[in-house]
């Protein structure tokens, strides 16, 4: 009985390598896969960079212009304080984009000047110093010793605090970006496992496997090599991911790091998981490709839910329905990925969550399986998912 079983166990472990080396094999000899994953790669390094530049920071031009006005000994980190001669050369900067706001003086009144699209940090800094001029003018008008006045003042200036991560908010977006990437990974690879099946039927070419191959051993095969072709994918993309963050400069710290890149590959896979044998089931359904779209739409649709709820909790990572929603599948697999990006959530609570996940794969693949095993032989009219699952 045991070697029974171990032979038995022998021969499916065969027949799945079998399947597994077909699909592998043909999905690397194919041009649209590499084409496929030079999209991608454009398409991460366009996000890092383009968050590279969103996160790099950036001075604002203020100027000082005319009579009675000077540089300030100081100036914030990112804004450059220059001088000009007067009004007329202030309003030239500001309306050719050279100067972000300006402060200029004329016949004894302080003008500032700004654009519609000034930063506000630009327009606060030349207001202050329009007030500044104001005020000891006002001051020497008075007989004040405004050097004596300063001087006295200086000890009890109020000091700058920055409360909270202003970056955050970008290391999210940048989170989701990714995210979003690879789930979108997850549908194309899911779409060409509904293919092949359908393309296999269509052609009875599943009905020479099956007369060697029981259908859970030739679709676990099936999700097998797409999925380790995926897989290469997602590597040439962190590949790309490191790379462009290496020429993403400072800016490039609003991406996530390499403990949160690989809790992403970590979820991807399960979520990969989840999601392929049910792909697999759809496409045993029809019997014609023209038919597919019409029974991938329900696996289309709970595959797209996870991205939907990763864009509503951007801007609430902390509310209650996130923080009971990132541990229910297949939710996980996209709000647990964009919690370890800007580091809200520990390890252990991750292990928690995988381990959800993974029983929710086994009963998601035990499904498939189901329903891939009474439908993949039925040639003609669609079979529905009621109908495979009570065969």
């Amino acid at each position: 009985m045991t070697a029974h079983a171990a032979t038995d166990r022998t021969g499916a472990l065969r027949d799945i390598r079998l399947v597994y080396q077909r699909e592998v094999t043909a999905r690397l000899t194919s041009k649209g896969y590499f084409a496929g994953m030079l999209i991608m790669v454009v398409l991460v390094g366009a996000i890092v960079l383009g968050m590279s530049y969103l996160g790099a920071p950036r001075t604002l031009q203020v100027a000082a212009c005319g009579a009675g006005t000077a540089k300030p000994a100081a100036a914030p980190a990112d804004i450059e304080i220059s001088t000009c001669t007067g009004l007329e050369a202030a309003r030239e900067g500001v309306v050719d984009k050279d100067l972000d706001a300006a402060m200029a003086v004329e016949a004894g009144k302080a003008t500032v000047l700004v654009r519609g699209d000034s930063d506000q940090r630009a327009q606060d800094t030349a207001a202050a110093m329009a007030r500044n001029w104001a005020l000891e003018k006002a001051y020497r008008e008075q007989g004040v010793d405004v050097p004596r006045l300063t001087q006295s003042m200086s000890g009890s200036l109020p000091r700058v605090r920055t409360v909270g991560d202003s970056l955050q908010g970008k290391q999210v977006g940048a989170a989701v970006s990714l995210v979003i990437v690879l789930f979108m990974q997850i549908i194309g690879q899911g779409s060409l496992i509904a293919q092949g099946v359908v393309e296999e039927k269509s052609t009875r070419i599943v009905e020479v496997l099956l007369s060697t191959l029981t259908p859970l051993r030739l679709m676990t095969g099936k999700v097998a090599g797409i999925g380790t072709t995926a897989v290469l994918q997602i590597l040439v993309l962190v590949g790309a991911l490191v790379t462009a963050r290496a020429f993403g400069g400072a800016g490039s710290s609003v991406m996530p790091g390499a403990t949160a890149v690989v809790s992403l590959l970590v979820w991807f896979l399960m979520s990969f998981a989840l999601f392929a044998g049910l792909f697999a089931a759809a496409g045993s359904l029809v019997s014609r490709p023209e038919d597919l779209q019409s029974v991938l739409m329900p696996v289309m649709v709970f595959s797209l839910l996870p991205v939907g709820a990763a864009a509503a909790a951007v801007g609430s990572l902390d509310a209650p329905w996130v923080q009971v929603l990132q541990y229910l599948p297949p939710f996980s697999g996209v709000l647990m990925p964009l919690q370890a990006g800007v580091g809200n959530v520990s390890l252990s609570q991750q292990v928690l969550a995988a381990a959800v996940m993974l029983c929710a794969v086994g009963g998601c693949m035990w499904l498939a399986s189901r329903v891939y095993r009474n439908s993949i032989l039925k040639i003609g009219a669609t079979v529905r998912w009621r109908q495979a699952l009570a065969a």
